[in-house]
C-alpha cells in the first residue's frame, strides 16, 4: 500500500513532473525528439534505471521475494524519492542498513531543472563531473585547452560558477537546520535526515518517526517551523532566499 511519507516536504512532481517543462512543450510544438535528446532527461533516466538494478537485485537477494515483486517495491520506492514525490510502498526503512544509506543518498539528487521536484537537480551533478573530468585532464596535460561541454553547448561561467555556490549552501543549510533540531532534543537521524529530506523537498525522512510509515506530527512545534522553513528555502533554492539578507538588495 502507497502510503504518503509525511506532512512536510514531498509537494513536489512525479516522475514526469520531475522533467524539464520547456521540453514538454517544444514536443507540442513538433519536435518530437526534444525530450530524449536532452543530456538532462537522459541522465535522470540512465539513473533511475541504474537505482532500480541495483537496488531491486539487492533486495530480491536478500529477501528471496520473486524478482518482479522486488523490483515493483523498489522502482516504486526509488522514483519516489529521487522525484521528490513524497509517497512510500512499504517501510523501506526496515530493508537494512545499506537500503537506509541507499535511500539516503538518493534524497539529494531530485529530478531536473525546469521541473517541481526538488533536491540539487542533475544537470548539477552532470555539470560537476564534467568539471571533474577537465581538472584531471588539465593536471595531466597542464598546456592543453579543453573545452567543456553540456548539451551541445559550451559551459559558460555563470553555470560553472552557480554549481559549487549552490552546493555548498545547500549541504551548509542541512547541516545548520539538523545541529538545531539536534539542540531541540531530537535524536541524530531525526534531526539530520528531516533537515535533508525538507530541503531538498523529498516527503519522508528516516526512523520511526519520520520515516515512510511514521510523519512529523509528534516533533515539536518548534522543529515543524525551523523544517517549514528549511522546505521553503529548498524549494526556492536557497541562493535566492539569501540574496533578500543582502544590504545591496534592498539599496536597489
Amino acid at each position: 500500500m502507497a502510503t504518503a511519507g509525511g506532512a512536510l516536504g514531498g509537494s513536489g512532481g512525479d516522475d514526469l513532473g520531475s522533467l524539464p517543462f520547456a521540453l514538454y512543450v517544444s514536443t507540442l510544438r513538433g519536435n518530437r525528439w526534444a525530450l530524449w535528446r536532452d543530456e538532462q532527461v537522459r541522465g535522470f533516466i540512465g539513473l533511475l534505471l541504474v537505482c532500480w538494478a541495483v537496488m531491486g537485485t539487492w533486495y530480491w537477494a536478500t529477501t528471496g521475494l520473486p524478482w518482479y515483486d522486488a523490483l515493483r517495491h523498489v522502482a516504486f520506492n526509488t522514483t519516489s524519492v529521487i522525484t521528490t514525490t513524497g509517497f512510500a510502498l512499504g517501510d523501506y526503512s526496515l530493508w537494512g542498513n545499506f537500503a537506509l544509506m541507499f535511500f539516503f543518498y538518493l534524497g539529494f539528487i531530485g529530478g531536473c531543472s525546469g521541473s517541481t521536484a526538488g533536491g540539487i537537480k542533475i544537470f548539477r551533478f552532470q555539470v560537476a563531473w564534467i568539471l571533474l573530468k577537465a581538472s584531471l585532464n588539465q593536471l595531466i596535460h597542464p598546456r592543453a585547452v579543453i573545452r567543456q561541454q553540456y548539451n551541445r553547448h559550451r559551459l559558460d561561467e555563470e553555470i560553472v560558477r552557480s554549481v559549487p555556490t549552490f552546493s555548498f549552501f545547500f549541504g551548509a543549510t542541512i547541516g545548520l537546520i539538523a545541529l538545531a533540531l539536534g539542540l531541540m532534543g531530537l535524536d541524530w537521524m531525526t534531526a539530520l535526515t528531516g533537515a535533508a529530506s525538507t530541503v531538498a523537498g523529498v516527503g519522508p525522512g528516516l526512523g520511526d518517526t519520520i520515516g515512510p510509515a511514521g510523519n512529523f506530527a509528534p516533533l515539536p512545534d518548534a522543529a515543524k517551523w525551523l523544517l517549514s522553513f528549511g522546505m521553503l528555502i529548498g524549494r526556492l533554492e536557497i541562493v535566492t532566499v539569501l540574496v533578500l539578507f543582502m544590504p545591496a538588495f534592498w539599496r536597489h
